[in-house]
């Protein structure tokens, strides 16, 4: 995953990674939007095979059991198939994420106020909001990553505490990448919720 959510945009990292960026650069490398030059990194997905990973209704039951076990009740498993797209694609929408990203903190604080204060932020943390401040150990997190699918819009960012549910996210999109499953099918099942800021 694409994940600048408060942090500014890396380059491509050039040690072994078991990140979902080490993925990615296997997709694109069978892919022929691939971008150049790109080289193929090693990482635990290298000894996975179709026949090792697991089916993909066996992967949802183990992601749900994982939810349950991180009591993560209001998320659910979206799936979505991996729509590959460039670094040059990616870095162009990256200035327009960091303005949509202000502007939505700042509707948050103004306009859902109440919900804000429904997920147990203070006043003090809606204060930060409406100057387009994420509070201490919360996240602007994109639902969707854009190679997924998901969209440059208010509707696929939400406000997450980071830990431990952002975490818990990208741990659960890292286990499909481990074991190659994104690789074998080219989808993986997001932990996902409708709604703007998630809380329990």
């Amino acid at each position: 995953m694409w994940e600048w959510s408060n942090r500014l945009l890396r380059k491509k990292d050039s040690e072994e990674s078991k990140s979902l960026l080490a993925a990615y650069n296997d997709l694109l490398l069978q892919n022929a939007y691939a971008p150049e030059p790109l080289k193929k990194n090693v990482s635990a997905q290298k000894n996975s095979s179709p026949e090792t990973t697991p089916a993909p209704e066996r992967m949802q039951q183990l992601l749900n059991q994982r939810l349950e076990e991180y009591a993560l009740n209001n998320l659910t498993l979206k799936e979505c198939v991996y729509d590959p797209q460039t670094w040059q694609e990616m870095s162009s929408c990256f200035t327009e994420y960091q303005k949509i990203r202000k502007i939505f903190l700042k509707l948050l604080g103004y306009s859902y106020a109440s919900e804000c204060t429904k997920a147990e932020l203070t006043k003090a943390d809606i204060k930060l909001l409406r100057q387009s401040i994420a509070p201490e150990n919360y996240n602007t997190h994109i639902k969707i990553p854009f190679d997924f699918g998901g969209g440059l819009d208010f509707d696929n960012l939400c406000l997450i505490k980071t830990h431990p549910c952002h975490g818990i996210i990208h741990k659960l999109i890292d286990l499909q990448i481990e074991n190659g499953f994104l690789r074998t099918y080219k989808k993986i099942y997001i932990p996902w919720f409708e709604g703007k800021i998630y809380h329990d």
